[in-house]
Order: C-alpha cells, then sequence, then structure tokens
C-alpha cells in the first residue's frame, strides 16, 4: 500500500495496523530515493566523459609563422572549426 497523507483521519481512533501500514510506505519511499553519494557518483561520471568530446581532434602541430601566412590562417580557422563540431556532440 503506497503512503496517503490523509491517513489517520483526524479525531479518528488509532489503528495500529494503519499506522504501521504507513510508516512501512514511508520506509520503502525511503529506502528507493538516491543518496547523496548515488548523485555524487553520477555527477562525478558525467563529468570524466565530457572531456572525450574533443579527443579526436588532433593538436594543430604548426608554429607561428612570423608573417602573415593566409594558408596558416586557413589551417587554424578549419581546426578551430573541428573542435567546436567536435564539442557539440
Amino acid at each position: 500500500m503506497p503512503f496517503d497523507p490523509t491517513k489517520p483521519a483526524n479525531n479518528s481512533p488509532a489503528s495500529s495496523a494503519e499506522m504501521r501500514s504507513q510508516l512501512t510506505s514511508l520506509n520503502v519511499d525511503i529506502q528507493q530515493r538516491a543518496t547523496q553519494a548515488d548523485l555524487a557518483n553520477a555527477i562525478a561520471s558525467a563529468l570524466a566523459q565530457t572531456s572525450n568530446n574533443s579527443n579526436g581532434v588532433s593538436t594543430f602541430g604548426q608554429g607561428a609563422d612570423g608573417s602573415y601566412n593566409p594558408s596558416q590562417m586557413q589551417d587554424l580557422i578549419n581546426k578551430v572549426d573541428e573542435l567546436i563540431s567536435a564539442l557539440r556532440r
């Protein structure tokens, strides 16, 4: 029997069976709830996996050119776009 907050009714005679049933229902409900440790573990697990989104993006692998180099700039733009796409998964 699930917990019924309307029992026992106001000014009704006390019934041990009814009270026992209510308390048992509450105990079952409490036992089924997630604990703080359960929640902390779930959050830690989810956060540990977020970095994996960018694992497929390799490093840029180039040094900075001393002068403006359109090819290098395009490579950099492409790498940033690749990283943004990977992080959106």
